[in-house]
């Protein structure tokens, strides 16, 4: 097939995670799909998610000078690069530019990876944002909390994901543990921790809320209450999360308060998660993927409001005039969804998975995704990346979740779920 006759090409950096459902998505309506790698390695993270049959075309930007990169894109005519996965975000700016496609300018990509850049931009742009300090050093991580001059204070890499090595410290000490934990050490995406961030830590309730922008406008696709456990130390885990409806008091602040961060970024295309505390003085960043949120299956979301963050990304790349019609639409919670973390407290090797039998008799079941197979070793859970599968809870009652989400927490501390050796 000569490249000239593809009409509808789409290229996919590090499909991973929900880029391989993006892809799936594409695949299924015909399209000719090229993905890039963009390191020279794919995450231990996110191999189980890579489906490189879906693609037609593979290829790795470390396997060549970026101008050959684009040169054997470039021949392909993609109508659209875009970032599967964290990773992906600086290089699929880049791309974009060079192949004359829309995307975000790739001179303000940092400030959309770099979480110390990212909360300096919205400072300048006039919003709020946690107090904070970048540190290279144990002296300079002394001073730094210090200078925040309140405890507890959050310590984590300054652009890794998935709340990996973020630790709440509650005094100088375990704050400089942290520190060492984290400098000098390769992160989940495969990038050297040179830098570390240290934060005020942030009262109040966190959001999530996923957004999909075009010609710099907005559209607010779903919106989170996350419950997050900080274990003393050990790290940040991801407890469950729960869609809340577009209306409400609290709603309305979070919406302006992020199409603004959204804005503040340089976010002017494609998709983005953006992660809240909602503080007594109002919403403050956490941080902001210019990506579509990780992990998440869009079948339970789809059948919860109608559509998901991955297929308004869909849209908003196959439908840019209807999807900029629609720009302020709100979405309509047909059923509430949930997604809880499985947490698993010790390591060791997978003996029996009892998941499916045991949750199936939960009214508000609807599915699991991910977990460990007999043989499988598995870890401690103490991030986001080493939890061991999260479960999709689907009802139009809010009580039934809580009843559904109490069941699942306490089979789990009988080890009922997932039975290790």
């Amino acid at each position: 097939m000569g490249c000239k006759s593809i009409l509808r090409v789409a290229c996919i950096v590090d499909g991973h995670s929900t880029g391989a459902e993006l892809a799936k998505a594409l695949k299924a309506l015909g399209w000719f799909l090229i993905h890039v790698q963009s390191r020279e390695e794919i995450s231990k993270s996110y191999v189980k998610s890579f489906t490189p049959s879906l693609f037609d075309i593979l290829l790795r930007a470390t396997d060549s000078s970026y101008t050959d990169l684009v040169k054997e894109v470039g021949k392909y005519h993609p109508n659209f690069v875009v970032a599967g996965s964290e990773p992906g975000v600086e290089l699929s700016d880049k791309l974009s530019f060079s192949l004359g496609l829309k995307g975000n300018d790739p001179k303000t990509s940092s400030k959309r990876r770099n979480k110390y850049l990212m909360a300096e931009a919205i400072l300048e742009y006039g919003l709020d944002c946690a107090k904070q300090c970048v540190v290279r050093s144990g002296q300079e991580l002394v001073e730094g909390v210090k200078s925040i001059n309140s405890l507890p204070v959050v310590v984590k890499p300054v652009d890794a994901m998935g709340s990996e090595d973020v630790r709440v410290c509650f005094d100088e000490q375990e704050a400089l543990e942290a520190f060492h934990n984290i400098h000098g050490k390769r992160n989940v995406i495969g990038d050297l921790n040179d830098e570390v961030l240290v934060q005020e830590f942030l009262k109040g309730d966190q959001y999530v809320v996923n957004a999909v922008s075009i010609d710099g406008k907005h559209r607010i696709t779903e919106m989170w209450q996350e419950k997050r456990l900080n274990i003393k130390g050990v790290g940040n885990i991801y407890d469950y999360e729960t869609m809340i409806p577009y209306e409400g008091e609290t709603q309305v602040q979070l919406i302006n308060y992020t199409q603004k961060v959204l804005t503040a970024l340089g976010v002017d295309e494609g998709a983005s998660h953006t992660e809240i505390i909602f503080t007594a003085r109002g919403p403050v960043l956490v941080e902001t993927g210019a990506r579509m949120q990780g992990g998440i299956i869009s079948d339970p979301i789809i059948k919860a409001i109608g559509d998901s963050h991955m297929t308004m990304t869909l849209k908003r790349y196959l439908e840019p005039s209807w999807f900029l019609k629609h720009i302020h639409d709100p979405y309509v919670l047909v059923k509430t969804s949930r997604v809880v973390n499985l947490i698993i407290g010790r390591a060791g090797t997978v003996k029996e998975n009892h998941c499916v039998k045991l949750l199936a008799t939960l009214p508000s079941f609807y599915m699991i995704a991910r977990t460990p197979g007999v043989g499988d070793e598995v870890g401690r859970t103490v991030d986001l990346p080493s939890k061991v599968g999260h479960i999709y809870l689907l009802h139009q009652d809010l009580n039934q979740l809580d009843v559904d989400y109490k069941q699942i927490r306490e089979w789990e501390a009988l080890g009922e779920l997932i039975v290790l050796y």
